[in-house]
């Protein structure tokens, strides 16, 4: 009996941490997010994302990172191209493979999005000093999906 006691007051608490991170990203996103702003939609939010943090990559491989198919991933690079944020180049040996990379434009607008969360975000943990801030950051990656 006592280990279902402890399993649901374990369970209560990690449902509370899930709550507060949720919470956190709700400020976030509604502070500084350039999708909330109108100015690109989600999935093209996530394209610049994961071009700023890989660099050039084919089609295929971002509709991979994203989740989806190669074709919404083309319709949505093709309107980024267009805002020159991207630019889309076919391979010599293979014109079914396209390679897509940021522009200058492009980073400097990821960047610009990119300094407006971090200023909109670091007011939620100003009550927490650099060791606090750097815990909660190793315990946060230790739980991470992407670690695992």
């Amino acid at each position: 009996m006592s280990n279902n006691l402890e399993r649901e007051k374990e369970d209560s608490v990690s449902e509370r941490i899930a709550d507060l991170i949720w919470e956190i990203w709700r400020v976030s996103k509604a502070a500084s997010h350039p999708v909330r702003d109108g100015e690109v939609t989600p999935e093209q939010y996530w394209i610049l994302r994961f071009l700023d943090s890989s660099g050039p990559q084919r089609v295929k491989d971002i509709a991979t990172y994203i989740g989806t198919t190669a074709s919404p991933v083309t319709i949505s690079v093709k309107r980024l191209e267009r805002q020159n944020l991207v630019k889309r180049e076919r391979s010599s040996k293979d014109e079914r493979v396209v390679t897509v990379q940021l522009t200058k434009e492009g980073k400097e607008r990821f960047e610009m999005w990119r300094l407006r969360r971090r200023e909109a975000i670091s007011g939620v943990f100003e009550s927490l000093n650099q060791k606090e801030k750097a815990s909660l950051l190793g315990l946060l990656q230790k739980v991470s999906l992407s670690n695992n």
